[in-house]
């Protein structure tokens, strides 16, 4: 890059590219292709426009509308008109605008009519000239040629404002050298050359995708391509029609990218599906090990099909987690990350091409200095810097200016990090984020989120503190819960969050936590805007109405159209008086039913529309608009019967199958008296004959085999068990092995009815029945809540029930473990009590929830005791 004076000599020199491609926008899957020189002559004509109306040096000029070649003119034709930029996100609400034109005293913009028109029924009086996306320019032709004035290097350019993450945004002033330094070192780097083609999904009113995704490549001779929206079919159609070598994105771009390249994979099934997983591993493992991208060629075919010339990710906004980076460079692409702020225009340090290292933000550009203050134990500090690209302060507010600089002049960027050997930077977190708990405890949110989220069920997560209990706002995933079962989706949502926090140390994991299903919110480069969470995380909890639902889609009103799905519909809105009910309305999240409540809703609308919906209609219902669907197919289905037990699970098994019973009941004792050198205590507590229900506490894989071993084989023959579908029936194999073994079908997330039918019928044939009340494995080995499932049982069968607590297998073999170590277990059978005891003693609205609390009470005293007794 030639050394400019100030960036009117920038856009001076864009002419020099002659009829090189600047910029390319995508629209109804065709590019359209505007020159360097083309884009020169429209800027000078705007630019003219603007000095005839007598703009001043440094006089702030708006721009207000969506990414398009429009924005892309206005923007260089003010810096060119000598005045300053002033770009503002189109989504802000109009008081928020409304705020920052009279903070800055803007009296210019350039913004689409809708925008307009909603700032003049505000009071705004300003000069606009209207952004029109599909106009080839902004202005008419004109051959006069007006006197341009001269900028000075010391003058403002840009007049930017910060993501406002914690509160209201503040106004960054930065200068014709600011933004030249930053341009100079990335151009420096060779990032992009002439011939190549920059993508850039992000909105142009942020720094960061305003400088590298747009000055940077232009300054270099290459294009920029914009999609024709930022949503994910358009970066799609852009990336396939644009053909870009380069994309400038954020985490969650890359993110959602990746998952798109996975449902590409799961779509083609067979070969490529099994061999994904496998070849991705060979493939990363070679570019950690010897630099080597082999995943061009393993995954060339979707390469071609998705991004044929894409080969560089640039991503900053924000810190990308370090198996995201690995994963996209283990399938072919140089993923260089970034870190920066608004004040320091943005870029402070970068993975340079060649030598990135993976995990960092890499290290500081040409001319910036850096610094960690105060650094703990750790090295953890706050990140402090100085250089050209570093802003003068904040506009119109000195205290803020005074805070944000040391007395040495230094700017404190307000982000902790630690520099590594290789002068890496390595960002921890905001430092006006960071959570401390009551025992002075730090916590970082961002790595604590990527944690969670890693389950397929959780879309995203954001974590706070009230009343000095980190808890979190959870969005689910729910395709994904629909696709495994939908009853259960906040017990589901428990457990994983659970399961996820079991990886994280103790104080790490939340006590509680709301679903939303709005989303978080965020910047348009993804950043959590936290301020917020306290008042949505408080109105989730009280399960508050969410985001106003849309009007309804065509599909929808030829759904309420429909005769069955109207009687539903208008049924539901008797049912529930007091809710605003929309197509969207969640029954698990919105109106509080649980799987067993969905048994009693259907008894209950079966004769009021005339339709009986089954459990496995029902397994997948997220919305009431799933419901109305499933209503509507089950009227034009065949008619069905109610629940019925499938009695096979029952039958006399033969003389083969009792001798293999008799075998695995004999190894089992070896394995768990000799590996496991399992105890038993209260054995004369299990009734010798007659039905009963044993509930154990559920912490390990190792709980059925250790309750199997500690009962006596003339009690164990006739002993039935409840086992989850998910790992014993899942196939020809495992479905005879637990006919043998004597194990019935448990289901809660998709049949619900059909399980507590079938455990109705084990006892009720005067069989003994194994029960794990908890429903899953303890995440933590802690004591969960006991589900009522395991009360109606007991309420309608009226056996007595034999609390019982095992003792040493979550230390034998807790969840997350691939493989059980030897170990002590023990297994203690409490005394029983009779289904009227516990209905008395438990607390709850309905008998079974009495039932159930009260058997929850009776295993955690038996804990307790056994605490007691160790200690």
């Amino acid at each position: 890059m030639t050394r400019y004076a100030t960036l009117q000599d920038f856009v001076t020199e864009l002419a020099s590219h002659d009829a090189a491609p600047a910029l390319i926008t995508i629209s109804n899957a065709q590019p359209s292709v505007r020159s360097f020189a083309a884009l020169a002559q429209e800027t000078r004509r705007l630019a003219d426009e603007l000095a005839r109306d007598g703009v001043g040096a440094s006089e702030p000029v708006a721009i207000v509308g969506p990414n398009s070649a429009a924005w892309a003119t206005a923007f260089l034709a003010v810096i060119a008109s000598g005045a300053a930029a002033m770009p503002l996100d189109d989504r802000s609400s109009v008081d928020e605008l409304c705020a920052a034109l009279e903070r800055s005293a803007c009296r210019r913009a350039f913004m689409t009519r809708t925008h307009a028109e909603r700032l003049r029924r505000a009071g705004w009086q300003g000069d606009v000239r209207f952004l029109d996306p599909a106009a080839s320019t902004l202005s008419a032709a004109q051959d006069e040629i007006a006197t341009l004035r001269k900028s000075k290097p010391e003058d403002v350019a840009v007049l930017a404002f910060t993501s406002g993450t914690t509160g209201t945004p503040k106004a960054v002033p930065l200068t014709h050298s600011n933004i030249l330094a930053n341009l100079a070192a990335l151009c420096a780097e060779q990032l992009i050359g002439r011939g190549d083609r920059a993508l850039l999904p992000l909105p142009l009113h942020h720094l960061y995708p305003l400088t590298v995704g747009f000055m940077t490549p232009l300054a270099s001779g290459a294009a920029v391509v914009l999609p024709s929206g930022l949503g994910g079919p358009e970066l799609v159609e852009a990336l396939r029609v644009g053909r870009p070598t380069h994309m400038i994105g954020v985490p969650r771009l890359y993110q959602a990218l990746l998952a798109g390249f996975r449902a590409r994979i799961r779509g083609r099934g067979g070969a490529a599906a099994r061999l994904f997983s496998p070849f991705l591993w060979v493939s990363t493992v070679c570019r950690r090990c010897s630099g080597a991208r082999i995943g061009r060629i393993l995954f060339r075919g979707l390469h071609r099909q998705l991004a044929p010339d894409l080969r560089v990710l640039v991503c900053g906004g924000a810190a990308l987690d370090v198996s995201s980076e690995w994963e996209l460079e283990g399938l072919g692409w140089e993923v260089l990350t970034g870190y920066g702020l608004t004040e320091t225009s943005p870029i402070l340090t970068f993975n340079r091409r060649g030598a990135a290292r993976p995990g960092s933000a890499g290290q500081p550009v040409a001319g910036v200095r850096m610094r960690i203050a105060r650094p703990d134990a750790q090295g953890v500090g706050e990140i402090e810097v100085t250089g050209p690209s570093v802003f003068a302060g904040y506009g119109g507010d000195p205290a803020a200016t005074a805070a944000a600089f040391t007395p040495d002049g230094w700017f404190r960027t307000g982000d902790l990090g630690t520099l590594d050997e290789a002068g890496c930077l390595h960002v921890i977190a905001r430092a006006g984020e960071t959570i401390v708990l009551p025992d002075g405890k730090k916590i970082f949110p961002e790595a604590v989120e990527s944690e969670y989220e890693k389950s397929p069920f959780i879309r995203e997560v954001a974590i706070l503190a009230v009343d000095g209990a980190l808890v979190a706002l959870v969005v689910p995933e729910l395709d994904a819960i629909r696709l495994a079962g939908a009853e259960r989706i906040e017990d589901r949502l428990r457990d994983v969050l659970a399961v996820q926090g079991a990886r994280l140390p103790p104080w790490q994991r939340l006590q509680g936590f709301a679903v939303t299903r709005t989303g978080l919110p965020r910047t348009h480069l993804g950043k959590i805007r936290r301020h917020l969470l306290a008042q949505l995380y408080a109105a989730a909890r009280e399960r508050k109405a969410e985001a106003p639902a849309q009007l309804p889609s065509p599909e929808d009103r030829a759904l309420l159209a429909d005769p069955v799905a109207a009687r539903l519909w208008n049924w539901l809105k008797a049912r529930y008086p007091d809710r605003a009910l929309s197509l969207d309305t969640s029954p698990q999240l919105d109106l509080g039913l649980d799987s067993l409540s969905w048994v009693g809703l259907t008894l209950e609308l079966s004769p009021a529309i005339g339709v009986d919906l089954t459990e496995d209609a029902l397994a997948h219902v997220i919305t009431l608009r799933d419901l109305l669907r499933a209503a509507v197919a089950a009227a034009a289905a065949p008619a069905h019967e109610t629940i019925a037990v499938d009695e096979r699970w029952f039958r006399q098994r033969g003389a083969v199958q009792r001798a293999v019973h008799r075998l695995v009941a004999a190894l089992d004792r070896i394995v768990m008296r000799l590996l496991f050198r399992l105890s038993v205590e209260g054995r004369e507590n299990v009734p010798a004959s007659g039905p009963s229900l044993i509930c154990p506490n559920h912490v390990s894989y190792l709980d059925p085999f250790a309750v199997a071993a500690a009962l006596p084989y003339a009690i164990l023959r006739s002993t039935f068990w409840g086992g989850w579908t998910g790992r014993l029936f899942l196939g020809p194999t495992t479905r005879l092995f637990s006919w043998i073994v004597q194990a019935i079908p448990v289901d809660p997330d998709r049949a619900v009815g059909r399980s507590l039918a079938l455990g109705l019928s084990a006892v009720r044939q005067g069989k003994v029945l194994v029960w794990f009340p908890e429903g899953a494995r303890s995440p933590t080995g802690e004591l969960q809540k006991f589900h009522r499932g395991v009360g109606v049982i007991i309420a309608q069968s009226h056996v007595p029930a034999v609390p019982t607590l095992i003792s040493g297998s979550f230390a034998c073999w807790p969840r997350g473990k691939l493989l059980p170590r030897p170990g002590r277990i023990t297994v203690q059978f409490g005394r029983p009590v009779s289904a009227a005891a516990l209905a008395a003693a438990g607390g709850g609205k309905t008998e079974p929830e009495k039932i159930a609390d009260a058997l929850h009470a009776e295993v955690a005293a038996l804990l307790q005791r056994r605490t007691v007794d160790d200690g």
